[in-house]
């Protein structure tokens, strides 16, 4: 049956999930700790623009006074404390680039797995974590990730708005690329980032609205302090392995019955 809204690829993940709660919370958990994901923050900033003369506050001379007599060496371990912390976040966002496309594409199988009924556990989202395996999903990785980069910082270069549109557009577009891997073992990193490319044309904005329709339950979970997350993301996911499955299907078939399509 094909799913038309995303009220109806909701409920089906609600479907795929039941019974299955406690190991999706538990998988999904380990998948955002181990690539970095955060809750969503709002997509703007509250600038108050206050300025002030720092000399006009009461009390501005004792400040000064007080800043002038703290001991040199105090600056110099602040310094090193933040060098210390700028080389620790580069390690990590390494490290979390290298897990990245590993993890997410075994977090796409065990959701492909839950929501086709098949048995999905702790072992799909380590399953990338094979030589070949865990090259190629860190190369799709790094290539969309590139690409997404270089476009918005050359959109950016000539106005804002342009930047941020390339970046949404490619990350729409890019948005298949780790199920494919899972889906297609046989894909290379490249081939997997121009199929879902293609497989995404004319369904960005259905996605889009997918996506868009879980705001209220991250709102919800922004109020819980992140706690309510812990069971949006398997929600999510679910819905949109879905999403997934059911493209692909159509996809594919079509691909393997007009291979003199081209793109």
């Amino acid at each position: 049956m094909k799913l038309n809204y995303a009220a109806e690829y909701r409920a089906a993940a609600r479907e795929a999930l039941r019974g299955k709660w406690p190991m999706a919370v538990l998988v999904g958990l380990v998948a955002s700790i181990l690539t970095g994901f955060q809750i969503n923050e709002p997509a703007f900033s509250v600038n108050l623009n206050l300025e002030t003369d720092a000399n006009s506050l009461p009390f501005a001379d004792l400040f000064y006074e007080a800043a002038n007599n703290i001991p040199y060496e105090f600056y110099y371990l602040i310094t090193a404390w933040l060098a210390v912390i700028a080389v620790l976040s580069v390690i990590i966002g390494i490290i979390f680039l290298i897990l990245g496309g590993p993890i997410a594409t075994g977090y796409a199988q065990y959701n492909m797995k839950l929501v086709s009924g098949e048995p999905a556990g702790f072992a799909d989202l380590f399953s990338q974590f094979k030589p070949a395996l865990i090259l190629r999903a860190f190369l799709a990785n790094l290539i969309q990730t590139v690409i997404v980069m270089a476009a918005t910082f050359i959109g950016a270069l000539l106005f804002v708005i342009p930047g941020i549109i390339a970046g949404i557009y490619l990350g729409y577009s890019f948005s298949m690329t780790f199920y494919i891997l899972a889906d297609h073992p046989e894909y290379g990193p490249w081939q997997a980032v121009k199929e879902s490319f293609r497989m995404m044309q004319g369904h960005k904005f259905r996605y889009f609205r997918l996506e868009l329709s879980f705001i209220g339950w991250a709102i919800l979970a922004a109020f819980t302090c992140g706690i309510g997350s812990l069971f949006l993301v398997p929600y999510q996911n679910a819905a949109y392995a879905i999403f997934y499955l059911e493209l692909a299907g159509d996809y594919f078939a079509f691909r393997a019955a007009n291979p003199e399509v081209r793109y």
